[in-house]
């Protein structure tokens, strides 16, 4: 039977593997605060300047993980306090990007014309900001990964178990993000830009929404 292998080290079972791959992607393709995000992120500012914030999600998926590697995903999983704080400081955090989206004057009025466009570190920010802010991920780390590891080749699972979900929730976000494109350029070419401005709102009040109802 065919195994993952990683760098010559532990392998993993094709069938394993394969198993968590179609579990991971149902997760990550399911609407949820980052894919959310990814989506009225490319609605405001296009999918080429989505990019960093799609990376900043990513990045901290990958601060979770290293955190759920050297156990701290349990106290997170144990302690109800410290799951509902992070969660409702990101529902806040959500909430209040979708207010200032939707008092946002359109790119079209006079007064606007100024405005300048959002850096593309403080778009990676944001969606680290967002990904960060999304405690159930710790949780589905913390809770699914040692149903596809091999104790005895904790690291080398761990990492494969990382990898593939890092490519999945990458391709999750991008595919969120080119409909939010396409939305993007339709609104651009007639001129809708404030009906724009509260599609991005409402699409953050959505992921506030979802992430605010999330339970462990």
């Amino acid at each position: 039977m065919a195994d993952i292998i990683l760098s010559e080290g532990p392998t993993m079972a094709f069938n394993t593997w394969f198993a968590y791959f179609l579990l991971m992607t149902a997760i990550a393709y399911t609407p949820g605060p980052m894919t959310m995000f990814s989506m009225s992120s490319s609605v405001r500012n296009g999918f080429v300047r989505t990019l960093p914030a799609i990376a900043g999600g990513s990045c901290a998926y990958v601060t979770q993980m290293v955190i759920v590697y050297l156990g701290l995903g349990v106290v997170v999983q144990s302690s109800s306090m410290v799951f509902n704080i992070i969660k409702w400081v990101g529902v806040a955090y959500l909430v209040v990007l979708a207010v200032r989206n939707w008092r946002q004057p359109p790119m079209d009025a006079p007064w606007a014309e100024a405005r300048p466009t959002t850096p593309l570190l403080r778009l990676f920010c944001l969606g680290y900001a967002t990904g960060m802010s999304n405690p159930k991920s710790v949780l589905v780390f913390t809770v699914l990964f040692p149903q596809f590891i091999d104790p005895a080749h904790y690291t080398g699972h761990f990492l494969i178990l990382a990898a593939s979900f890092f490519v999945i929730q990458g391709s999750s976000a991008v595919a969120y993000a080119l409909f939010g494109a396409r939305t993007f350029c339709w609104l651009r070419e007639r001129c809708l830009t404030r009906l724009q401005n509260r599609v991005t709102a409402v699409i953050l009040f959505c992921a506030g929404g979802l992430l605010a109802v999330s339970e462990k």
